[in-house]
């Protein structure tokens, strides 16, 4: 690859005329100019290897040259990530690469023995790190926020009995949830509207935390955190369950699994119950970012609306309602990695400087994903068989909980 295939290619997948500038510096020294006046910010690409692996996987060049620190990016690297995602050419894939990503979703199927192996690879990273970034309750998706300025703890608790009021919830009921975190959902559902809880998690540091702050609530009557499979449950507990909630984890049930998570659901809540399932999701079925997948999220899959709604109905759950929260995800993850820079240099000792520049391109990343791109966050209520008591009126499942 030499110099001017590089401006080549560079000039096929972004527009001279933009509205912010850039100056993109290659390895031999020549600089590349995009848009006019003082540049907002620039990146120097120090070796013309990015140029071979970005015709090949974009995205994962891309990633693993930031991270490896072949691309320097000096300036603020949420704006260049926006810059990038506003003027980029959307990425197309050769049929190659299309039997290539399929080949290796195939590959690594979703077992119960895979599954906790990959979400142990994120989740357990240490719950030191995660509380550096996250709210005091440590939650680790998508917040509510009534105002874009509202502090992030406020709007992870707007989240919670968001979510929580649209479960209807009577004391007494028990309910289930899947993905429980750190355990702050089960604890708020017990103390606010005196309901039995228990919870599920795969990471060893979330079951162990979350255990720890229930006995502090005082609230190991009403509350059990397990480390547990949701496709591990007990045959006795089948038709248990008043509600079942499931926020932020169906993203690693994977494609192949979607049938299986949903009838598992039928079996475990009783008729007439209710379900409200919180993921990331699309309009139409794609396949995953190879970047992400290989160094954030292993093994995760995001849905399409049709498959969620399709699924659920052939499982015998029918659908009462949609929200999406895009907009309150931007927001989030803006948050997160405002916090994520402040404590950088901790994580930096935490870790090393590799893993640094990996989590913030994660997070910026994502963050102008959510912007920009087709992508998602979608609270779907159901009702295992209909039911036609609930509230006529829509506002009265969104108001104020």
């Amino acid at each position: 690859m030499n110099p001017q295939q590089a401006k080549n290619i560079l000039y096929a997948i972004l527009p001279q005329e933009v509205d912010s500038s850039c100056v993109i510096t290659l390895w031999n020294g020549d600089k590349l100019r995009f848009g006019t006046g003082s540049p907002d910010f620039s990146i120097w690409i120090k070796t013309p290897k990015i140029f071979e692996e970005l015709l090949v996987e974009p995205s994962l060049a891309l990633g693993e040259g930031y991270i490896n620190g072949d691309i320097e990016i000096e300036g603020n690297l949420g704006q260049a990530m926006e810059w990038f995602y506003q003027n980029a050419a959307e990425e197309k894939l050769s049929p190659f690469q299309k039997a290539r990503v399929c080949w290796l979703h195939l590959k690594k199927r979703a077992t119960i023995k895979q599954t906790k192996k990959d979400v142990q690879s994120h989740y357990d990273k240490g719950n030191e790190f995660y509380r550096l970034w996250l709210d005091e309750g440590m939650n680790y998706s998508c917040a509510f926020f009534t105002r874009e300025d509202e502090e992030l703890e406020q709007a992870q608790l707007n989240k919670i009995h968001r979510s929580l009021k649209k479960l209807f919830l009577k004391p007494g009921q028990k309910i289930l949830d899947i993905g429980c975190g750190w355990g702050s959902l089960v604890i708020e559902a017990a103390k606010r509207y005196g309901v039995k809880a228990v919870g599920l998690t795969l990471s060893e540091r979330q079951y162990e935390l979350g255990n720890r702050r229930v006995k502090e609530a005082g609230l190991s009557e009403e509350v059990e955190i397990r480390l547990q499979d949701y496709r591990e449950m007990d045959e006795s507990e089948y038709k248990s369950f008043d509600r079942i909630i499931s926020i932020g984890m169906f993203e690693h049930v994977g494609k192949e699994n979607i049938t299986v998570f949903f009838e598992r659901c039928s079996r475990l809540l009783k008729d007439k119950g209710i379900f409200l399932l919180h993921t990331i999701g699309r309009t139409k079925p794609k396949d995953m970012d190879v970047w992400i997948t290989k160094y954030i999220f292993p093994g995760t899959y995001l849905p399409a609306l049709g498959e969620l709604v399709e699924t659920a109905e052939d499982t015998g759950f029918d659908f009462v309602d949609l929200e999406n929260l895009r907009r309150h995800y931007d927001l989030t993850l803006g948050n997160w990695a405002k916090r994520f820079e402040q404590h950088a240099k901790i994580i930096k000792n935490l870790y090393d400087e590799r893993f640094v520049r990996m989590w913030r391109l994660y997070l910026y990343g994502c963050q102008m994903a959510f912007r920009y791109n087709p992508l998602f966050v979608f609270q779907l209520l159901f009702t295992l068989g209909r039911r036609n008591d609930l509230p006529l009126v829509r506002e009265e499942l969104y108001a104020e909980a």
